[in-house]
């Protein structure tokens, strides 16, 4: 049992500093007027299954980050491959 908590603080971590990396990507993006690829950025490899509410609320404020930037939502929503439109729903 020890062991299993000790790999889900490790898998916790991980998942955060994978979110850090991509909001510095995702930054990045919007600088270079790129809303609706930096929200694609943001919703890949989004922690899906993990109960860890730092991770999704790290995971929010990225995905928040990019819809903010997007002037034409609708666009940006008719624009999305399912996929997307899935984990964003999610």
């Amino acid at each position: 049992m020890a062991a299993e908590g000790f790999l889900e603080v490790e898998n916790l971590e991980a998942i955060i500093t994978r979110i850090e990396q991509k909001s510095r990507k995702i930054e990045s993006l919007l600088k270079q007027s790129k809303p609706v690829e930096a929200l694609k950025t943001a919703l890949e490899g989004s922690p899906l299954k993990t109960r860890d509410e730092r991770c999704k609320s790290a995971n929010w404020i990225v995905v928040h980050r990019a819809i903010m930037a997007i002037k034409d939502v609708d666009g940006m929503l008719a624009s999305l491959d399912p996929e997307y439109y899935d984990i964003l729903m999610k």
